[in-house]
């Protein structure tokens, strides 16, 4: 996933999501977010072509992602969906090598070919973690084992509610944030709402995509 420099707040609003296609420096956002259902400022900068954020949010993720901050207007002006239990506890092993599958699978876009993808291969990444013992640090070779024959043999899969899980706006106190969140419980947080759902098929996927040759 590629990322943008930070916007800046705007009056009026965009379109939804899901008439906004590809990224672009102009793309405004709605209020919220469809991915995490965190409602942010009108936002002016980028978006992502298939991962189903807004330009408010996606900034907020590319500036963590980076190692960096948000705008704090993103953070003074957004409100959380609904509060989540977090402990804080941070695992510097699931926070450096999962954040991106957590939050590409939480902003699962509308059902086509790319979008069905990343939630998938995202999923199954966490789902080894989690599900399957493995590291954190092992995260890239289970994208890697996925990619190997990622054909067409997907499907979408019905999001969870939007707001159930963390979102990467709970890594920030006020807006409604009760427990202020570490980036492993929004990790974990994201996998275990798609897991309630789909946790059969995602291993089924995982034993077709990764562990078989």
């Amino acid at each position: 996933m590629e990322g943008g420099a930070p916007g800046r707040a705007a009056t009026g609003f965009a379109p939804p999501f899901h008439m906004i296609h590809g990224m672009t420096d102009a793309t405004l956002s709605a209020d919220t977010c469809p991915g995490c259902g965190v409602h942010y400022p009108p936002w002016t900068g980028p978006t992502h072509a298939y991962i189903g954020a807004t330009a408010a949010c996606w900034a907020t993720y590319t500036a963590l992602n980076a190692g960096g901050e948000p705008d704090p207007e993103l953070i003074r002006r957004s409100v959380v969906a609904r509060p989540v239990t977090a402990s804080g506890k941070e695992d510097p092993g699931i926070a450096a090598n999962m954040f991106v599958d957590a939050y590409a699978a939480q902003h699962h876009g509308i059902e086509e070919r790319r979008a069905i993808q990343s939630v998938a291969i995202h999923l199954i990444v966490l789902h080894g973690v989690f599900a399957r013992g493995k590291k954190p640090a092992e995260a890239m070779w289970i994208r890697v084992r996925v990619l190997r024959n990622r054909g067409g043999a997907f499907h979408w899969l019905t999001p969870p509610p939007m707001g159930e899980a963390l979102s990467v706006r709970h890594l920030f106190p006020g807006g409604g944030v009760v427990e202020v969140a570490s980036r492993a419980d929004y990790v974990r947080s994201v996998y275990e709402t798609w897991g309630r759902l789909h946790g059969a098929q995602i291993d089924e996927w995982y034993e077709r995509f990764v562990l078989s040759d």
